[in-house]
């Protein structure tokens, strides 16, 4: 009987996740099935449940990995931004990387929404914690970059920065639509409930970081 290599399981859980990734870019998450998901990776349905037990364990994977992703690449962007050690340059930083979460990941913003409703009740908890701490871990590298150059911030505080981000454009995200239902129109005229989703994001979040300058005493 052959015996699949660790780089080779990891392989078929990465094709696994990368089918699921796929249909949810055009599918509602209660509509994707394990099933679809075995035929999309190729992968028999019994063989899938060898490497996550359950639908909601694999979308909770796409998110923790996705995030993780997220914040490697904007540590790389910050790196890379040499220029950037006021805390005017840093702000407007944190606003292109607003917008590029916005618009190059709304698969993660969406996932985020049904984190606690949805995919905490039946996803497998060592698993999720695992890609906690990865996450966390990441999360505090980037921390630790950004106070290296703003002087006015520890570690805690530039990488809290990235939790309150998605907490401002989750929040936004909850009360979108809401002259929709399950993605039809409604017959109404809800103006005073539109939301520009970045522009509003971005308000927000310069509103938290002038509120944090001033906790903090002042920016340079």
């Amino acid at each position: 009987m052959y015996v699949l290599s660790p780089q080779e399981k990891e392989a078929k859980k990465q094709l696994i996740a990368a089918a699921a990734s796929k249909l949810f870019q055009k599918n509602d998450f209660n509509k994707i099935s394990m099933a679809r998901i075995a035929r999309e990776s190729g992968v028999a349905k019994g063989t899938l449940f060898n490497y996550f037990k359950t639908k909601e364990s694999i979308f909770m994977y796409l998110l923790l990995s996705g995030y993780q992703d997220y914040l490697k690449d904007v540590l790389l962007r910050f790196q890379a931004a040499e220029n950037i050690t006021t805390w005017s340059a840093f702000s407007s930083f944190l606003l292109e990387q607003n917008h590029l979460l916005i618009s190059e990941r709304p698969d993660l913003l969406r996932l985020n929404a049904l984190r606690g409703p949805i995919l905490e009740t039946a996803a497998d908890k060592e698993q999720t914690l695992l890609g906690r701490k990865k996450l966390y871990q990441v999360n505090h590298q980037l921390g630790q970059a950004i106070a290296k150059r703003i002087n006015i911030l520890d570690d805690k505080q530039a990488s809290h920065l990235f939790i309150i981000q998605s907490a401002i454009i989750s929040g936004l995200m909850n009360m979108m639509n809401l002259d929709e239902f399950h993605h039809d129109q409604l017959p109404v005229d809800f103006k005073g409930f539109q939301i520009d989703l970045e522009q509003e994001a971005n308000q927000l979040m310069l509103f938290y970081l002038q509120g944090l300058a001033q906790k903090l005493g002042g920016a340079k």
